[in-house]
């Protein structure tokens, strides 16, 4: 996001088509943030906070400044030529997505990092099942962004004059040297191997004799000149928010002296006040209007803690006997510091000016964070055309840092899943998936567990349950994604074969002895159940689908109507209807669901339709009448 932005509207869309408006108003539910603006030639009527226009060219000149996202849904040429002329700096244009009208394509056009349009392009595509274009060099070669190493933890460029040249030369493949003293650790995924040509260094010493072109420091340290010219030309210095202030003041001093005398403490000890993340003090100086206004200047936020809280914790210079006088507690800057910042020891103790202000520093104690709390997600993906995956489905795996599932079915939803990492196993490896799943979420990441279908059908959700039965404690979130199982899928393309009561039998004994699957055939069976076969048979597997037809003519009439669909809706899709006799002739697999029909199915029209009696009951009321 652009920080120049913050005071901006969010998201316009601007549409130019008939076809281009239906799908902006799509867009417009699914974007809440957002407002459309549609071209008044191709529509007789607006709904609520849609905005017609009879010029494009002069709504965008009108709307790029004012909006930090424009979504346009035209031909990239058209948009291209729209906002030529519109265009200032990377740092305040607004992050710029062009969608064709079919919507099969969002295209990154402006501002893909700093103004966010890569990301937007991104989770527009997931939303509407298109593909993104993203062109960013970092992005496309998964590499280093530069320009947005730490953003998510608000780090800041020291000085981005060699930004342009360092960026090329990451792409590039030329050497780049990291050093990071302080601030947050996870700037890079941990189960993601850094870039080939990226090496991190324990000191600034051997980044200088690394020979690296590019050199990438993360510190709250001032840099002597001494040292920062010893280092390569193309030389970024990020500032993480690593420094917590503790404060204490007199009543009534004022924002001047307090501005002074951190700028002094600071200064003395080479430190950045770019890196101030929070000031610590006592909750007496919640109204202190001088320390108040400091903050607000500085847009630094506060954090007080009670005297009996101050009062115990452990402090390194010796106790003041005025503050224990005039505020209950022998320290103020040097215990609250240490509070806020969660670390065992002052990097700068207590400074005194005069009798009015004390100033105390301490490194954030990053390692001591609270671990966040992982979230196991069971994503169903549905029969396998990206149209009928859940906008819930989408949006968890555009969360998830982690993405595990058997590799047909990551395949299926590669276009999701860009810059994931992504663990995909093969047929058998279930158990597998679900540990490598709980242990990521156990390490605080954000994992989704993948299943075709539904999880909670024959899917990753049972063993999933069954491992979480076995443990005492569930330190992770767990949340289930539903969706279109193979079932449902198979039915509509069928016709309606089980609009009345079914079983769903999974033929593979692989889990269930074949004489359980077996009793469960018999009892569907003689219960005039539509019988839904998962799993039938596979190369090595043949006996059991001949086993399980036997035991349904034993209640079924050969001529009982059966569906076969293989490969629903994703490539190479083949439906037939047949009967029990002819079932032997049909070409089965793995990817083939079976639906036997029950007494009363019937075939008309290429349709396999199962009554539910409706027909019987309107006659019936009919007569009464």
């Amino acid at each position: 996001m652009n920080t120049d932005n913050i005071n901006k509207e969010d998201t316009a869309i601007v549409a130019i088509t008939r076809r281009g408006v239906a799908l902006g108003r799509s867009l417009r539910q699914l974007l809440p943030s957002s407002r459309l603006h549609i071209s008044d030639k191709c529509t007789d009527e607006t709904g609520v906070d849609e905005i017609p226009f009879s010029s494009a060219k002069d709504l965008i000149a009108d709307i790029f400044p004012r909006y930090r996202y424009l979504v346009l849904i035209m031909a990239a040429g058209i948009a291209v030529r729209l906002v030529a002329n519109e265009l200032r700096d990377k740092h305040i244009d607004p992050g710029v997505v062009v969608v064709d009208d079919a919507g099969l394509f969002c295209i990154s056009l402006l501002s893909g990092h700093i103004g966010g349009a890569n990301e937007l392009s991104g989770k527009i595509a997931a939303l509407l099942g298109a593909q993104p274009v993203i062109s960013t060099a970092s992005d496309v070669n998964e590499t280093l962004s530069l320009d947005l190493l730490g953003r998510e933890f608000g780090w800041e460029i020291e000085d981005d004059t060699h930004l342009k040249a360092a960026s090329a030369a990451v792409v590039n493949g030329e050497p780049v040297g990291v050093y990071q003293d302080t601030g947050e650790p996870g700037w890079w995924p941990e189960t993601i191997p850094l870039p080939d040509n990226v090496t991190v260094y324990s000191s600034l010493e051997a980044l200088q004799q690394s020979g690296a072109s590019v050199a990438l420091i993360i510190t709250d340290r001032i840099l002597d000149e001494a040292l920062y010219s010893s280092l390569p030309d193309h030389t970024i210095i990020y500032r993480p928010r690593s420094l917590v202030l503790g404060i204490g003041c007199n009543r009534g001093t004022g924002c001047a002296a307090i501005e002074t005398a951190v700028g002094q403490v600071l200064s003395s000890y080479a430190l950045s006040a770019r890196c101030i993340r929070t000031i610590a003090t006592i909750d007496l100086k919640r109204d202190e209007a001088g320390l108040l206004k400091y903050a607000r200047n500085n847009r630094l936020p506060m954090e007080y803690h009670d005297r009996e809280t101050l009062r115990h914790t452990k402090f390194p210079s010796n106790p003041s006997a005025a503050a224990m006088k005039y505020v209950g507690t022998p320290s103020v800057c040097e215990a609250a510091v240490l509070l806020s910042s969660r670390a065992s020891n002052l990097l700068v103790p207590k400074v005194n000016f005069g009798r009015s202000v004390t100033v105390a520093v301490a490194r954030f104690a990053y390692d001591s964070e609270k671990q966040k709390r992982g979230k196991l997600c069971l994503v169903s993906t549905g029969p396998g055309d990206l149209k009928y995956l859940t906008f819930a489905a989408r949006d968890a795996l555009d969360r998830s840092e982690v993405v595990i599932g058997y590799k047909t079915y990551i395949d299926l939803i590669k276009p999701v899943l860009a810059r994931k990492q992504v663990i995909a196993t093969g047929m058998g490896a279930e158990v597998e998936r679900v540990r490598t799943a709980l242990d990521l979420a156990k390490q605080g990441k954000t994992v989704s567990l993948i299943s075709g279908g539904d999880c909670g059908i024959y899917g990753m959700a049972g063993p999933v349950g069954e491992f979480l039965r076995e443990q005492s404690e569930q330190d992770i979130e767990i949340m289930m994604i539903p969706g279109v199982p193979a079932l449902a899928a198979c039915a509509s393309l069928l016709g309606s074969p089980i609009s009345g009561d079914f079983a769903s039998i999974s033929l593979s004994d692989y889990l269930v002895p074949w004489e359980e699957i077996r009793r469960r055939l018999e009892l569907a069976a003689r219960g005039d159940f539509v019988i839904v076969l998962y799993n039938p048979q596979s190369k090595h597997r043949r006996r059991q689908l001949t086993g399980a037809r036997e035991i349904i003519l034993r209640h079924r009439l050969t001529a009982t109507p059966v569906g076969i669909v293989t490969n629903a809706y994703r490539p190479g899709q083949l439906v037939s209807i047949t009967d029990l006799e002819h079932l032997p002739d049909c070409d089965i697999g793995m990817n083939t669901t079976v639906i036997i029909g029950n007494s009363e199915t019937f075939v008309s029209g290429g349709r396999m339709v199962t009554p539910r009696g409706y027909k019987t009951k309107y006659s019936l009321s009919k007569e009464q009448r």
